[in-house]
C-alpha cells in the first residue's frame, strides 16, 4: 500500500541523508532524545528500508507515548505470520485503534484477530464507516468492503469507492475484475474495464494502480510509456521499482528485451538499492541483487564506474529510498 510521508525537521533530514548514502551501520540518536513525531518518522523509515529492528525502537517509543500512527506502524514491523496476529502485535494494534487509529481498528476487524476482541472494533468501525461513506466519503466505502468480505455487499462497496474516486479501491476493484469476478456478458469489456481502473488509479499516483497499468501498456506494445511510469516511481525514491529498473536495464532474465542494456545504468540503479536498503527483509534477494552489481562493476571501465557512482550519488542526494507498497 501506498504511503504519504510528511517532511522531516533538520536533525531528521541529516540523519537519513546519512543513512541514505551508506549501507554501513550508521549510529542514530537515543529515541528519547527525540521528539516523539520525528521518533515516528525515523522508525517508520527504518522499517521501510528493511532495518526492522533499527526502526523498532523508535516506533515503541513513538507509540508508548501516544502517537497512533507508530503504535500501529510498530504493530505491523511484528507481524511475523501473514494468518494470525501476534500476542505484542495485537497489544499495538489496540493502542493505535484505543487512539483513534481506523486502519488499526480494521487490522484487529478481520479475521487474523484471535483474541476475541475482533467483533468489538468490528462493530465501531462499521458505525463510523457508515455514517462517513453516508457523506459520500470513499475511504470509509472501502474500509466497509474489507469489513464486508466474502458477502455480497463487498463488490458493491468497493464498486462504490472506486466510483467515489477512492485510487486503491480502483486497483482492488481492477484486479478483482482482472482475476475473473464480476459480471461480463460482452466479451472484450472485462479487460477495458480493468484497464480503465488501473489508469484511474494510476493517476492518482497508487503505485499498485501505476503497476497494473503500466504491464497492461506494455503488453499492448506501449513499452516507453510503461517505461516512463516505472521510472516515475523510482523517482519517487520507491526501492521496489528501483530495483525494478536495475533488472531491466542488466537484462538479468532472458525474456526482458526492453529496454536496450545499458550496464551503467543497471549498475547505478543497483547500487542507490544496495546502498539504501537493509537485509532485515528479503535477506536472499539483497544477497543476490549484490552479487549481480558486483559482476557488472567488475567489467566496466573506470570512466563507466565514475558514471555509476556519480549517478548513485545525485539520485540519493535529491531521493530517500524506502519500500513504498
Amino acid at each position: 500500500m501506498q504511503k504519504v510521508k510528511i517532511g522531516y525537521r533538520w536533525l531528521l533530514c541529516l540523519c537519513l541523508l546519512c543513512a541514505s548514502q551508506t549501507h554501513a551501520q550508521t549510529t542514530y540518536p537515543a529515541p528519547s532524545s527525540m521528539s516523539v513525531e520525528d521518533a515516528y518518522q525515523l522508525g517508520d523509515l527504518l522499517v521501510d528500508q528493511y532495518k526492522i529492528k533499527q526502526g523498532q525502537p523508535y516506533l515503541k517509543y513513538a507509540a508508548d507515548k501516544g502517537n497512533a500512527k507508530a503504535a500501529l506502524a510498530y504493530s505491523r514491523s511484528l507481524s511475523t505470520n501473514v494468518m494470525v496476529l501476534g500476542p505484542q502485535e495485537h497489544e499495538y494494534a489496540v493502542k493505535a485503534a484505543k487512539l483513534g487509529n481506523e486502519d488499526a481498528m480494521l487490522t484487529l476487524s478481520l479475521n487474523r484477530n484471535i483474541f476475541g476482541d475482533r467483533e468489538e472494533f468490528r462493530t465501531e468501525l462499521l458505525k463510523i464507516s457508515k455514517e462517513k461513506a453516508e457523506q459520500g466519503d470513499a475511504d470509509a466505502m472501502r474500509k466497509l468492503s474489507l469489513l464486508y468480505l466474502d458477502t455480497s455487499d463487498e463488490l458493491d462497496w468497493l464498486s462504490k469507492s472506486a466510483e467515489y474516486g477512492n485510487a486503491k479501491a480502483q486497483y482492488e476493484l481492477g484486479r478483482t475484475y482482472e482475476v475473473g469476478e464480476g459480471w461480463f456478458f460482452i466479451p472484450g469489456n472485462r479487460e477495458k474495464e480493468v484497464k480503465r481502473l488501473y489508469k484511474a488509479s494510476a493517476e492518482q499516483g497508487n503505485f499498485r494502480g501505476m503497476v497494473g497499468y503500466a504491464s497492461i501498456i506494455y503488453d499492448e506494445g506501449n513499452k516507453k510509456e510503461a517505461l516512463d511510469i516505472w521510472i516515475k516511481m523510482a523517482n519517487t525514491g520507491d526501492a521496489t521499482s528501483i530495483r525494478f529498473l536495475a533488472s531491466r536495464y542488466l537484462h538479468s532474465l532472458p525474456q526482458i528485451t526492453y529496454p536496450e542494456k545499458d550496464e551503467v545504468l543497471g549498475a547505478a540503479y543497483s547500487k542507490i538499492y544496495l546502498d539504501s536498503m537493509g537485509t532485515d527483509k528479503k535477506h536472499d534477494l539483497y544477497d543476490i541483487y549484490k552479487e549481480q552489481y558486483l559482476e557488472t562493476m567488475r567489467h566496466l571501465s573506470d570512466t563507466q564506474k565514475k558514471q555509476v557512482n556519480d549517478f548513485a550519488k545525485e539520485f540519493l542526494s535529491k531521493h530517500t529510498v524506502r519500500a513504498l507498497y
